[in-house]
């Protein structure tokens, strides 16, 4: 039999989502406007899959914490670029542009900068390293 391969972008995604789930990669699939953790051994053609995101750390190193008032344990970026820093771990919300936490005395914005190129603001959020 000759090898088949994907014909269009949606057959290279499926194909990506089933080397994912056989893998361990952890996947999701969309139930309204919810993503929901998806059974690990089966596929149904008409379901929309996303591979579960993964975090992405602001790049604040070491040294760069040692800096910062102890106080300040998380930092995270906005949807419009700016980055704050927290006492308490902040949320968000779906429908939010934004992280958000219980007082407006536990966060503060930073003056430092980074480079947020690749980031995604939703997934930023960083915890300072507990040795720091």
């Amino acid at each position: 039999m000759e090898k088949l391969t994907p014909q269009n972008a949606e057959q290279e995604h499926m194909i990506q989502i089933l080397l994912a789930k056989m893998q361990g990669v952890p996947v999701e699939y969309k139930r309204g406007t919810d993503w929901c953790p998806a059974v690990p051994d089966s596929v149904s053609l008409n379901t929309e899959y996303r591979i579960v995101p993964q975090p992405t750390p602001l790049p604040i190193t070491r040294n760069m914490w040692r800096k910062i008032s102890k106080k300040w344990k998380y930092a995270a970026m906005d949807k419009d670029g700016e980055v704050y820093f927290y006492i308490n771990e902040p949320y968000t919300d779906k429908d939010d542009d934004c992280w958000n936490n219980c007082s407006s005395s536990e966060y503060c914005r930073s003056v430092l900068f980074f480079n947020i190129d690749g980031i995604n603001w939703s997934l930023s959020l960083t915890k300072r390293p507990e040795d720091v």
